[in-house]
């Protein structure tokens, strides 16, 4: 990720937000679910390596499209593509959490 944030404060406030409606959040599997991108960066961190490939699965990159589509972060979503485990996506994610929440004050 960038030094600098990429985005301003609005849409850092955007990309940090709960999602809503909350079907739409994350599910690592039944019992955990990221609502924003906070929670992302823990459930990356808790699920086990089988799950993380599970959604890595062939080309179609869960994590990826999650980010892309549903909290609209193109830059993360094209970090997150790139990742090769688990503890990387958990860095990439958890650093640009940060470099968000540095643009909204």
């Amino acid at each position: 990720m960038a030094e600098t944030c990429t985005v301003n404060a609005e849409t850092a406030r955007l990309y940090l937000k709960d999602v809503d409606p909350p079907w739409q959040g994350f599910w690592f599997h039944m019992h955990l679910v990221a609502m924003n991108l906070a929670q992302f960066a823990d459930g990356l961190e808790q699920i086990s390596d089988e799950v993380f490939a599970y959604h890595l699965g062939g080309q179609k990159n869960d994590l990826a499209r999650w980010v892309q589509e549903v909290i609209g972060d193109a830059e993360l979503a094209v970090a997150l593509k790139n990742v090769q485990n688990k503890e990387e996506a958990t860095r990439v994610t958890r650093d640009r959490v940060n470099e968000l929440k540095k643009a909204v004050v």
